[in-house]
């Protein structure tokens, strides 16, 4: 786009630089901020506070004259964007159950992933233009999305989890009820509200955790564990490699002999597609397999294709000017953009979602708004860390670059086996207990006693009421639906 480079000065060194980071920054205040703010106001109400910056912010870019204009736009936007990327996964996991917390989570990835897709065909399809239309009109259809959500949030119900934090538990209880649904009465919503209402109740009697020096603490809780492993899990995702990847896939593209124009066509519109849809799969096994052996088995393939592609340039590039290109082997070319598109696909199936997923599923309630923004800002913080380093590698040691990254993945292989305790199937309280020591057997489906005792005392004065409650006569002491033990 001629006309908005020459119009915002974006080919000037300074400019460019100033027109990525700070936004970013902005992203990462928004992030961090966010969490007291969701804790007062509510989640949905933030919801709407963030879609009005989101506004906000798009109008003034679309009607920016100026860089600085343009900039302070983009400083707008950007904070929204962090306070979403906070605050969806934040509010899903919290209303949603725990056999389906991780594909009600995996639609925030597949958005993300499909909002890239359409913005770079968009911006493709405007490129051609040689009017300032080409980025008005680009950046004009960023104001449609806030506009729907807006609409949409009326139809939005708050989240159980923070209505029972502000102790308005009528509520919470109707709305739990109105989500689940269930058609065997709703004695099942009562005992998910027990459990939450039990759990907010003994976290209370202690002012110090709702601070943000509680994610810190060691305790019988964990926190600082916690805390840890979340912002670890978004430092991993970065190390991976897959922004470096996607970023500067149209350098390897050309380095592969294929043309500028074709190489920004492949490297950015043709991976953004193949992101988008092999997240979609997720939806049919990311409550099924075990969080941990999704991630563990995905970073053994991303290190086997980082290290393949490593081989494949050392073995065929040639050095021809600033970067090297293949030399009359269409074999070597097409086989680096097969391995690519696997390595992007594999993230796409495991740390593309469950970056976000499990995060959202590991702090205990009255700190997991502040702790989501914390590890929220470290995965931009990383996002740009990672950014700034990899033109230095691939200046430097080319091909060695993916190296690098493939010693990555097997490293984080390890960790996450090592050190990444399984949540797939938990709910909240019980993750919480998992971190406190005190859930006694880990199996997923099993219940730990302390977080189910009150609502199984509800079931008995259900049963006494004539309700009729399923139970399995093969193990007395167990109640079928949800596999209770005691």
């Amino acid at each position: 786009m001629v006309d908005f480079q020459h119009t915002f000065s974006i080919t000037e060194s300074p400019n460019s630089a100033i027109i990525v980071s700070i936004p970013l920054a902005a992203a990462v205040f928004g992030s961090i901020l966010s969490g007291p703010t969701a804790d007062h106001i509510g989640r949905r109400n933030y919801f709407f506070v963030a879609t009005s910056i989101q506004f906000i912010g798009s109008l003034v870019q679309i009607t920016a004259t100026s860089f600085g204009t343009l900039l302070l736009g983009r400083i707008i936007a950007f904070s929204a964007i962090g306070i979403f990327s906070m605050l969806v996964p934040l509010y899903q996991s919290e209303i949603s159950r725990p056999e389906h917390r991780g594909r009600l989570i995996a639609f925030y990835q597949l958005g993300v992933t499909l909002g890239f897709c359409i913005a770079f065909w968009v911006a493709y399809g405007t490129s051609h233009i040689s009017t300032e239309l080409s980025w008005r009109l680009s950046i004009g259809l960023q104001i449609i999305p806030p506009i729907l959500l807006f609409i949409g949030l009326f139809a939005l119900p708050e989240s159980p989890r923070w209505l029972i934090y502000r102790e308005r538990t009528a509520e919470a209880l109707t709305i739990l009820k109105s989500l689940r649904n269930t058609t065997t009465g709703d004695y099942l919503a009562e005992m998910e509200y027990a459990s939450i209402k039990q759990d907010v109740s003994f976290d209370e009697k202690f002012p110090s955790k709702q601070s943000y020096k509680a994610l810190l603490e060691r305790g019988i809780e964990n926190n600082r564990r916690r805390t840890i492993l979340g912002i670890g899990m978004h430092m991993l995702t970065q190390l991976t490699g897959i922004n470096v990847l996607l970023f500067y896939l149209p350098h390897t593209v050309r380095s592969t002999g294929i043309t500028e124009v074709n190489s920004e066509l492949l490297g950015n519109g043709v991976s953004g597609i193949v992101n988008m849809l092999a997240t979609i799969p997720v939806f049919f096994f990311i409550d099924k397999w075990d969080r941990r052996r999704i991630l563990t088995g995905a970073s053994l393939i991303m290190a086997i294709c980082m290290i393949t592609t490593a081989g494949v340039l050392a073995a065929y590039s040639v050095e021809n000017g600033p970067e090297p290109v293949y030399i009359n082997n269409n074999v070597a070319t097409y086989s680096i953009l097969v391995i690519l598109c696997l390595f992007i696909t594999c993230f796409a199936l495991s740390w593309g979602p469950l970056g976000w997923i499990y995060p959202a599923e590991i702090y205990p309630q009255l700190i997991r708004a502040k702790a989501m923004g914390v590890t929220t800002a470290s995965s931009y913080c990383f996002n740009l860390a990672i950014s700034q380093i990899a033109p230095v590698l691939f200046k430097y040691i080319t091909w060695g670059t993916y190296v690098v990254f493939g010693c990555f993945c097997l490293l984080i292989a390890w960790i996450v086996h090592t050190f990444y305790p399984e949540t797939r199937g938990r709910s909240l309280e019980e993750i919480h207990l998992i971190f406190s020591g005190a859930l006694i057997d880990e199996r997923p489906g099993l219940h730990h006693p302390s977080t189910a005792a009150e609502a199984l005392d509800r079931l008995k004065i259900m049963d006494d009421n004539g309700i009729k409650i399923p139970i399995d006569n093969s193990n007395n002491n167990e109640v079928n639906h949800n596999k209770i033990y005691v």
